[in-house]
């Protein structure tokens, strides 16, 4: 891939709450498996996994247990963050879960070394891999995980990080902007 063209992909990269009721094809969800397995990761070990949800009933469970929790979130949240999030219309409902056509909990093994970092890269890598095939999705951080740890059965060496909901956007946004201004120091912070 040139460099353009992934450039391209991340700046086209944008956040999806919204999706159309449209199947994900079977061979773009594998390509995008596939990213997962990619990134470098600490001793190369691939300290982390991913359980991919489909079934209808199974996202609705999950929407309803992160809403439980986001509602007690939301309630504390005070400041700033309230004040951005009340905004951009961010709020405990998650419709998004229910409405994306497919669910992937990316979780670190935490019994493996540089687990979080690894992880982190692999979620980097997979959320151009979903852009790179025309689909949208939102890296969904719940306050709380606990309430998939037992719905999914994950091991509790695992930690779950995100929720990825991925399908067809229902909007498209135009291109982010690059953004270097205090971002990007040469020899030092020079703040």
């Amino acid at each position: 891939m040139e460099n353009e063209k992934l450039l391209e992909i991340m700046k086209n990269r944008r956040t999806v709450r919204n999706f159309l009721a449209k199947p994900v094809d079977e061979a773009s969800l594998n390509r995008i498996i596939e990213a997962l397995t990619l990134p470098p990761s600490g001793a190369g070990l691939l300290p982390y996994g991913t359980v991919v949800v489909r079934d209808p009933e199974m996202k609705q469970k999950i929407r309803e247990g992160a809403q439980k929790v986001e509602i007690e979130y939301y309630e504390r949240l005070t400041g700033r963050l309230k004040d951005k999030f009340d905004k951009m219309g961010v709020n405990s409902e998650k419709p998004f879960l229910t409405d994306a056509p497919v669910l992937l909990i990316i979780a670190g093994d935490t019994e493996k070394p540089y687990w979080l970092e690894s992880t982190w890269l692999a979620i980097g890598y997979i959320v151009l891999a979903i852009e790179n095939e025309g689909l949208g999705s939102v890296t969904y951080t719940p306050s709380d995980f606990s309430f998939i740890m037992d719905l999914l059965k994950i091991p509790d060496r695992f930690v779950p990080q995100v929720i990825l909901p991925v399908g067809y956007p229902a909007n498209k946004k135009p291109p982010k902007k690059s953004r270097p201004e205090g971002r990007i120091y040469y020899e030092e912070c020079k703040e």
